[in-house]
This record gives C-alpha cells, structure tokens and sequence, in this order.
C-alpha cells in the first residue's frame, strides 16, 4: 500500500494543472525532512470517508492538488488556486462591490463547487471544520496558511451523510504538513502594470521533540491597489456602456424658484450645472451621466497575515495527541467607493428626485447663477428656492477627504483564529477511537462611508458642522455645503481640471466627515465541535479484505452577535428618515434609517446547536467489487427539526485498466441562524427596472416559516488506467446531478420590480400600482401613482428569505492525465474539464404570483438571478517537463463565453439616448496562457529554488459585460499580464 500511494503521490506531483487523481490522503505521515523526496505515509483516510486505510482509488470523485503542484504552477494565493477549478462556479475574493453577492465581503475568500453557493460547500482544515465568515455561514478561504500546506483534496460529490449538511456540493480538505523538520523561507513578488504589486513572504520551521514533532510558520500577503483607470476597456462610455453611469451627479440638475413681487407669480427656471462634459461625463440633455468606476479599484490594497502551529505527539504507544493552532487577519483599510452614494431617499421622506433644496444665501449660489446664465436674487424678483432636482454630493469632483482619487473610503477587517486538538487510541485489532475538539472566533468590521439626510438638508442651509451651535447660518461654527461645481478644482480621478471651479468656494474636510460617517457592523461568530469516532475492521473478512466501519457523533454550536458601528447606523437609535427621531416607529417607514443611501442595522444575539450521529461501512466483495454505506442521523432542534440521510456507493475494477464508480446519496440543510433572524440588511443593486441605476435591496430574515432544504445527489463515472510501456495514461469521465429541493435563497429583488415596472428597461415607463407586489417596493414621496410614478422612483426594494424553486443541475466532469519519461526527464500533459448539462430553476412564485418564470442558467451571465454566471464549458489544459534540477511548466485556462440573460427575446436589449447598444450582451470566451519555471539548486546544503511565471502572457482581456466595470468578473480577469519572481529555501 505505502509503495502504491508513494507512485501516486509522486506522479500528481510531476502533473501540471488540475489532475483528478482518484483521491489520495493521509492522516498522519512520517517527519518529513527538509530537502527529502516525498514523505512517506502510514494511514490514509480519503476526504469522504472516515474509514482508515480506504483506498486511494476508492468510489469518490477526489482531486488532490500536493503543495509541489501548486507551487510549480505558480499559485500564491487560495483564491488564486480555487478560480482555476473548473468544478467551481463563482466565487469571492477579487473587489466586485457591484455585485450583491460580494457586498459586505471585501476581503473574504470563498469556494463555490457546483456553483450552488459558498455555504453549500463545505471547507476543512486538517479534517475538522475551519473558520467561517461572521453570519454568512462559508468559510473565509483567505485566511487559510497555504506556506504550511502538504496538499488540497477536493470532494466533488454530496458528503452530507458523513460530513453533516453545508457539504451538499462537495467538500475541500486543506491538510498541512504536520511531520515537517528543518526550515523553509519563501519569499515572491508579482509585477502588476498600474500598480505597486503584489508580494508575499513565509517562514516555516519545523523540530523532532523526541518521538513528537512541532510545526510553526507565518506568512503574510500584500496585495496593492489597482485602479479601474488602469485598464482602458473598463471606462469605455455612456453610448457604450450605460450601466457605468447615473443619471445622480454633481454637477446636478437645479430648480431655482423666483417670486416676481409685481404680479405674485413663481417663475421657476430649472438648468444643468455646468461642466459635465469638461470634468469627463456626458450631458445627455438636462442630465449628466455621471460614472463612478474611476473611483474604485480592480484590487484593493490589503494585507493579510496568518501564523500557524501544529504539534503532534505520541503519549504512549497507543495514544497519540495531535493540535493545531491558527491566527489570521485581513486588512483593507482603504476601500474605494463612490465619492458619495446616490440619494434614495431625503430627510422629508422617500425619492431621489428633488429630496433636497439649497438656501438661497448659500454662497455658492450667486457662482452657479451666473455660471448658467440665471440672475441674481433683487428684491423685485427675490429667489424663494432653490431645489436640487436631480443631485449626487461631490460627484465629478470627488470626496475631498481623498486628495489623490477622490474617492468614498471604507474600510474592512477580518481577525480570526482557531484551535484543534484531540487524542487516537489504539485499541487493538486495528480499532481506533479518536475525539477532538474544534474552536475557532472569528471578527468582522466592515463599513462604507454614507451621508445622513438630515444633516446634509442642514447643511445646504448653512447649518452644518460638529461645532454648529448658533441660529445664523455660515456663523458660530456653522458651515454652509456648496452643492455646486464651483465647489472643487478638478476631478482627481481623471486628473482633469475644472475650468468652473471658484477658488474659496471649497467644502471644508471637517464639513464632510461630519456628513459623511462610517455605515457598516462588527460581527462575530464563535463556534465550537466535538467529534468522537470509532473506526477499523469488524473482524469480517470478505472475498476482497476486511469488512470495516466507523461509527462516531458530533456535536456544533454556533453563537453569532452583530452590532452597528456607531448610532448613526443603529436602527434601534435611528429608525426614521431623520436622525435622532422616533416618529416612524410603528409605521411603515420604521427602519429605512437617516441615511439618504444605505442602510441601518439592528443589533442581534443568534445561537444554534446541532447534534448528530452516523455510521459508514466498506465492503470489500472481491478484489474488484467494493461497496459503501453511510448514514447520517442530524438535530438541528426546534423549529427547524432532525433528518436522517443514506449514501451509498459503488467501485467495480472491471479490468486491470478499467474502474467504474457511482454514489447516491441525501442530504439537509437547515437555515443560518441569521435566515432566521428578524432583522434585515441593506445592499445596492442595480434594477433593470429603474434603468440600471442603483437602488437600496433590503434583505429580511424570515423567522416565522424558513424550513430546511434538502437534496439527492448522485454520481457516475470511469476511471481508465492505460500503460503505455514505460509512460502512463489516466483519464476519467464522470456523470454529476444534484437535486436540491426548497432551497434557501431570497425573493428575486429585480425580477419583482420588473414585474411591478410592466417589464421596462429604461425606468421611464409607469409602473402599475396596482400589482399585488407593488408593496414590497418603496416608490418617491411613499407613493406611487397610477399613470405617474416610473421605473425611476423605485426607491427600495424589499427581499426575504425563504424556501425558494427547486433546482437540477446535472454536468460532466474530464481529466486526463499522461506521463512520458525521456531518460532522466519526464514529461507530462493533460488537463481537467467541466461541463455543465443542465441548471433547471422551476417558477418562483412570490405571494402566489410567478415573478421568475423557469429556467435554464447554463450558458447565461444570471448578473441578477441565481446562480450567476455558468458556462457550459470550464476548462484547464498543461504541459510539463521535469528534468533533473528544471520544471517547466505551460498551462491554458478556458472559459465558455455566455449571453445575458436579461436580453432573452429583447431586441433591443440595452437602450440610451444615443441609441441601442449591443455591449455585453454576447460576453465572449476568456483563455489565458500561463508559463511557470522553478529551478532547484543545492547551495552549501541548502536547497534554494528559483521561481518564475509570466501569467496572461498573451494579455487576454475579460470577457465584456454590461456591468458597470464593464466586464464579467467570473469569465476572466481584469488584471492583464503580470510577472512573478519568487525565491524559496529549504534546510
């Protein structure tokens, strides 16, 4: 057996790319010295099975990725390494605050199998569950220590029955190299055009402690910003790409009222501000179409460190002790947004249109009249207002707290850490009995920079500033907020000029961080496991071996606490349109929160406790015929109740070449304890309805009747083994389908406003009033009138969880790999496949009506329905050669191109007023070239390895997208060519 793994173990690590071996693992290994061959092994226990000494060839779909692959390759991030995984659908990690499933998760990593959603895979460390996002139920992939990896095992198959109920799509095991001695240094920089690059360092030390072994290590990763403005296909024009672009800016749209005191009459004259074409946006008659990209980034500057230890001990010569210990933190404390989000709603109620009016005698007035061409206030012909109709703070000219960009800044920090520990015992004729505790605390502060209603309203009257203390406007401390493009000298982020700026006429920094204050939570989740295992053979032999099993319990807990930042985002403080007041509670309008834009939040305590129970047995018939069973019994308590859940699975070696595998099985899961939480959060989205402008999604918990979800999953497939004289051939085919039933999602916020909108695309048509959901949207001025209120006055949206449309996908999963020794070289190539059949949605019906008709996602964008983006086929191609000291490695990542969906029988789909667009609507195929070296070298006993790789060496632009960075975040990436050099030592 150890001769067998040893040669399998050794020739995944030759393979380039992503190699399905039939699944390789081993629970404990011999010290592994540094500068040696590959470690040898002792135990094996397969991600999937509890059984020890299961086979590495057993029944399940496992990919195995060894440290030496992913090195070779060039991968110096997780998320670097789970992007390329064909079986992955769209996944976190790269900045996509325009997406509503990134927002609220800078920073945080996360694996999707299946493209079923983060939370339905489930993530590992060492075997035992690892940390999860605060509230959100995934595991954080960044945080993970990948310098102290041995190697990554990816279950492609349901693990419910033996895992518990998140591993519905498949599981991923990171095992870290726990027989480690010696030291190892690792340092890397990546060269990235536009920015200041991305590197990392790590140290790894490893000691022989007697008969124990102590593994410790740190690491840590910069990466720097990279600005949209660095790419010239992300900015590519209103004409082009609309959904880039508000119809909110500065300069804005403005109504000035005059009262004519000879005949009583108000004569109201309404004009652009001026210079929108001039500061780089586009007059679309009376609007400017304002673009906020230029102020956010493709990658974010952000640091990440982790520090890891683990030790392993034999007490007797029965008992061994084994714990691991990980702290890990993410910094990213300068997150650009907008220069200041658009207005939702006002201190005097809902609406974007006319939310707020300047006074008069606000000194920059008497600039933006004569800019325009309007006179000056006399006492025959007195202004009595001035509205800004159609309105965005700052705008084109920028935040002036961010001299450079011009930037909104938020910040998000992650801080997490986690510690496990238990003890095997022997317990004779191979039965061992392990238990282990797992607990891990993991934080989160996130927020986004937003501008409180009524404090703005204050300040366009000259009433604004901390130190505001006297009843005239513009004194004691009062500060006036000039909402004109007088206001700024350029616009920092294009760096152009402002040919209409009033030196002076300024908004002072303190002015704008009393109006614009941090809106976001701190979060914290805290969880803690108790496994107890027994698990060898029975005593039974059959045809094929010993009949063995394992039987064991587990039991979870997760406590979860949520808290506002500040008052100013507590909902409990400040649950009404205006700060500091109360009158709205009971009413409909309890919880929009003061500010004109985002969201506020409630505070929330939420716990759950989970117990379970479950079996697994393996049957080895005859040499070639082996069977398994598991079941699962699972408690997730009241309301939401137990399930019990089979698997089964089969593996047949009909020749010596040929090997046939299946698996069936069930799975449950029951809802997140915030699904049930009553409370609510609040994101932005862009609603085809209103035109792609961007309105306020608000996401309730349902705590009255969210039941569990449940799913049949099975699996099919042929393992070919061919020699080849001395080269060798592997190639597997494999046949997925999981259905899963009452899945827990949220009611499709832009399909119920398409619906209440009659199906519009340019937010100018009515809406009818009179629809069945039109009281789940919030219109201007809480109104909405027949024949009147449009597209454009959706204000908010309302969504909830609940238990949504059942959904099949089916797919096929190719690997291949080839090994051909020429002398001392070998030379492998192959690659790894998916594609997908099948991603059936059936009707969602929202209070009885069908607001989603079913459909098919494969081959669609999805930017605004479940599951986002799949294409039909996801694939990786490489080619390696290993000669003495050289690895050279070429690898080709392919990704079929898809059609937006909301473009399905439109013609056109996209229209400005410059004429339809076909942008985006066809985002075509992504392949990127990689090219990868190491070159090993025996320096005064020190095992030195050069490193480098040019990655997108042919510069592959994403695939385009009408989205408003104008390309699809999961269909490639925005980072162009880039080049690696990295540097490790092993002694």
């Amino acid at each position: 057996m150890r001769n067998r793994l040893n040669a399998t173990i050794g020739r995944t690590a030759l393979c380039v790319g992503l190699l399905a071996c039939p699944g390789v693992a081993f629970a404990q290994a011999e010290a592994e010295q540094a500068g040696a061959e590959e470690p040898a092994t002792n135990t094996i226990v397969v991600t999937g099975s509890l059984i020890r000494g299961t086979p590495e060839d057993a029944a399940l779909p496992v990919d195995v990725f060894t440290a030496d692959d992913l090195r070779k390759q060039g991968v110096d991030s997780p998320l670097e390494f789970i992007k390329d995984l064909p079986s992955v659908g769209a996944v976190l990690g790269d900045s996509n605050q325009f997406s509503t499933d990134a927002q609220g998760f800078q920073g945080v990593g996360s694996i999707n199998l299946r493209g079923l959603g983060a939370t339905r895979t489930l993530v590992l460390m060492n075997g035992k569950r690892t940390i999860l996002t605060p509230g959100a139920g995934f595991v954080d992939t960044q945080l993970i220590p990948l310098f102290a990896l041995e190697r990554v095992e990816i279950l492609k198959d349901g693990a419910g029955s033996t895992y518990g109920s998140d591993a519905i799509a498949g599981v991923a095991n990171f095992i870290t190299r726990s027989r480690f001695t010696g030291v190892e240094l690792q340092g890397d920089y990546n060269f990235v055009d536009g920015s200041d690059g991305n590197y990392s360092m790590s140290a790894l030390a490893g000691f022989e402690l007697g008969d124990a072994n102590l593994v410790v290590g740190a690491g840590w990763q910069h990466r720097s910003e990279l600005a949209t403005t660095a790419r010239d296909y992300i900015n590519v024009g209103y004409a082009t790409n609309p959904s880039a672009y508000s119809a909110l800016s500065t300069p804005g749209l403005v109504a000035v009222s005059y009262f004519d005191t000879a005949t009583g009459d108000v004569d109201t004259q309404v004009r652009p501000d001026r210079g929108c074409n001039d500061l780089g946006g586009f007059q679309d008659g009376a609007l400017c179409r304002f673009t906020y990209v230029p102020y956010d980034n493709l990658v974010e500057d952000e640091d990440r460190y982790q520090v890891f230890a683990q030790f392993t001990a034999p007490l007797s010569d029965t008992v061994t002790f084994q714990t691991d210990a990980l702290w890990a933190k993410s910094d990213l404390e300068s997150l650009n947004y907008s220069p200041a989000f658009p207005p939702t709603q006002g201190p005097n109620g809902s609406g974007f249109q006319s939310a707020f009016t300047t006074s008069p005698s606000n000194p920059g007035v008497s600039a933006f009249l004569d800019q325009v061409g309007l006179p000056q206030s006399s006492p025959t012909n007195p202004i009595v207002r001035v509205t800004n109709v159609l309105f965005r703070p700052f705008g084109y000219l920028g935040n002036p707290l961010d001299p450079d960009r011009g930037a909104g800044t938020g910040g998000a920090k992650n801080e997490a850490w986690r510690i496990t520990g238990g003890f095997d015992f022997e317990l004779g004729n191979d039965l061992v009995f392990e238990i282990d505790g797992t607990f891990w605390e993991s934080k989160r502060e996130a927020f986004a920079p937003g501008i409180i209603g009524s404090r703005l309203q204050a300040a366009l009257n000259g009433f604004g500033g901390a130190d505001c203390t006297g009843t005239t406007p513009g004194s004691n401390g009062c500060e006036y907020f000039n909402p004109f493009v007088n206001a700024g000298p350029s616009n920092p982020a294009l760096d152009i000029s402002n040919p209409f700026y009033v030196p002076g006429a300024e908004n002072s920094e303190d002015l704008v961080r009393w109006l614009q204050v941090r809106n976001g939570t701190v979060e914290e989740e805290v969880q803690v496991v108790f496994d107890a295992v027994l698990s060898g053979p029975t005593g039974v032999e059959l045809g094929g071996g010993p009949l063995a099993f394992a039987v064991g319990a587990q039991y979870r807990k997760n406590d979860y606490r949520t808290d506002p930042i500040n008052d100013e985002s507590n909902l409990d403080i400040n649950p009404c349109f205006i700060e500091g007041d109360q009158s709205c509670v009971g009413t409909t309008t309890e919880g929009v929160g003061p500010f004109i834009f985002l969201g506020g939040f409630r505070p929330a305590r939420l716990s759950q406790d989970v117990y379970a129970l479950f079996a697994e047995v393996n049957a080895p018939v005859t040499d070639r015929l082996e069977l398994t069973g598991a079941i699962r019994f699972e408690d997730y308590g009241s309301p939401i109740g137990s399930t019990i859940n089979p698997k089964g699975s089969i593996r047949f070696e009909a020749t010596d070449w040929l090997t046939l595998r299946g698996s069936i099985g069930t799975t449950f899961r029951g809802p997140l304890a915030i699904n049930v939480a009553p409370n609510s959060v609040t994101q932005l989205q862009g609603f085809t309805a209103a035109g792609g402008n961007y309105k306020s999604l608000d996401v309730f918990g349902n705590p009255t009747d969210l039941g569990p979800e449940t799913a049949l999953t099975y699996n099919a497939g042929v393992i070919f083994n061919v020699p080849l004289g001395e080269a060798s051939l592997t190639f597997s085919a494999d046949y997925w389908a999981i259905n899963l039933k009452d899945r827990i999602t949220t009611t499709p916020g832009d399909a119920i406003a398409s619906l209440v909108a009659n199906g519009q695309t340019t937010g100018n048509d009515p809406v009818d009033c009179s629809s069945p959901l039109a009281g789940l949207i919030t219109f201007s001025n809480n109104e909405c009138i027949q024949g009147t209120t449009t597209g454009l006055d959706i204000s908010r949206v309302r969504t909830d969880f609940v238990n949504g449309p059942d959904v099949d996908i089916s797919g096929l999963d190719f690997a291949l790999n080839v090994d051909v020794p020429f002398g001392e070289a070998m030379f492998s190539f192959g690659g790894n496949a998916v594609y997908n059949l099948g991603y059936e949605f059936d009707d969602f019906e929202v209070q009885g009506i069908v607001v989603q008709e079913s459909y098919d996602a494969v081959g669609f964008g999805n930017y605004f329905r479940d599951p986002n983006t799949v294409p039909e086929w996801r694939a990786n191609g490489y080619a390696n050669l290993n000669w003495d000291m050289l690895n050279v490695r070429y690898s080709v990542t392919h990704i079929d191109g898809v059609f937006d969906d909301r473009c399905i029988n439109r013609d056109p789909c996209f229209q400005t007023s410059q004429g339809p667009t076909d942008f985006g609507i066809e985002s075509g195929s992504y392949t990127q070239h990689d090219i990868a070296v190491t070159l090993q070298l025996d320096l005064a006993g020190a095992e030195v390895e050069l490193q480098g790789a040019i990655e997108n060496f042919t510069d592959a632009e994403p695939a385009e997208a009408q989205l408003p960075l104008g390309y699809n975040p999961f269909i490639g990436n925005a980072i162009g060519r880039n080049y690696r050099i990295g540097l490790r030592t092993r002694f």
